[in-house]
């Protein structure tokens, strides 16, 4: 539900106080680039998604109702953004390791290397081998820790179908993930899915 000071921000936005809309980008700006992220697996890309999200926003603030929060409204935007163009730009191609950084702590350097392992696998997986149409509700629910009703709200679905989607998404993450050939990460703490890497 939105809040007080949500619905203030709004309410001035509407009337053409830019500056309480920066304030509700701001607040949502870190969100909102996480979620394109995990949808996409593509730095500029979630850059590029979330700024088309936000000036969309701020072309249609007019018809937000105030029914639902503003980062439930956002996250429709930006959504049926990526649904639309996103994943159209969005190439097959195996994960770039450069650009993920590990932490450098020496204590547990084992552990947060096969930590980051594990990320990675994760992600090529989401990204790869589960549907866009499953991903986009996966994400939200078991990333992002949306509920149910506001992933119907945001998708424009009943809640049966959120979680028959949801199910779905599940089973086929689980079953690549697992009894696929990325299995071997679990003994090797390495993802060999589609060479990424050779052994």
């Amino acid at each position: 539900m939105i809040t007080d000071l949500e619905r203030s921000l709004v309410e001035k936005a509407r009337n053409g106080d830019r500056t309480s809309f920066d304030e509700l980008f701001l607040n949502h700006q870190n969100y909102l680039f996480n979620l394109m992220y995990q949808l996409s697996g593509d730095i500029a890309g979630a850059d590029d998604l979330s700024r088309e999200a936000m000036i969309r926003a701020y072309r249609k603030i007019h018809l937000f109702r105030c029914e639902s929060s503003f980062r439930t409204w956002l996250s429709r935007i930006a959504i049926n953004l990526f649904r639309k163009e996103g994943r159209a730009k969005i190439l097959h191609e195996p994960l770039d390791f450069d650009r993920i950084q590990i932490p450098d702590q020496r204590n547990h350097l084992d552990r947060i290397v096969m930590k980051s392992e594990l990320q990675r696998c994760i992600v090529h997986n989401l990204h790869h081998h589960v549907p866009p149409k499953y991903r986009i509700v996966l994400i939200p629910r078991d990333l992002q820790d949306m509920s149910y009703k506001e992933i119907a709200d945001i998708m424009g679905y009943n809640i049966g179908r959120v979680k028959t989607n949801l199910h779905r998404a599940r089973h086929i993450f689980r079953e690549q993930f697992i009894d696929g050939r990325c299995r071997a990460f679990a003994e090797d703490y390495l993802c060999i899915c589609e060479g990424i890497l050779e052994l």
